[in-house]
């Protein structure tokens, strides 16, 4: 089963970090993944974003572009706007809080999406997390605001 997710935020924000922890999680699983990024110009305050496609049955992805995707995940609502229009039916949206400055955000939104759709257990993203990150003091950090993400008045 082909699924689509679509993310959006700034730059900065860890939207393109989000799409490489879920690839990374579901390489792990056995999913065929791919990731297709987008940004502009700018290194902070622009758009960035990606495109993750997982086949959970072992087929191939053929294109990495998305129609209409499963799910949205919103870092910034700014640019929202801007796709919303690639939306269809029943698909979930998951936005964080808007304004939030947690450097930790994306993994904020990460677990709510993780907790709704049960894509992924916990221990899956805490693998990829260590996947991603490499060094034990980072990877450690993530974890740590990963797992504790539920307990704070987070707004997502």
């Amino acid at each position: 089963m082909l699924k689509e997710i679509f993310i959006i935020g700034i730059g900065g924000q860890g939207a393109l970090t989000l799409g490489e922890l879920l690839c990374h999680a579901g390489n792990r699983k056995g999913y065929t993944v791919s990731l297709y990024p987008f940004y502009g110009s700018q290194i902070r305050g622009g758009e960035a974003g990606c495109v993750v496609k997982m086949e959970t049955e072992g087929g191939e992805i053929a294109n990495p572009t998305i129609n209409e995707p499963d799910d949205f995940l919103i870092l910034s609502g700014k640019f929202f706007e801007k796709y919303k229009r690639f939306s269809r039916e029943g698909a979930g949206v998951y936005t964080a809080a808007e304004g939030s400055k947690d450097k930790n955000l994306n993994l904020m939104l990460l677990k709510e999406y993780v907790q709704e759709t049960g894509v992924f257990s916990d221990e899956e993203i805490v693998e990829a997390i260590k996947t991603k990150f490499r060094r034990e003091e980072i990877y450690q950090k993530k974890i740590e605001a990963y797992l504790s993400a539920e307990q704070k008045e987070q707004g997502c």
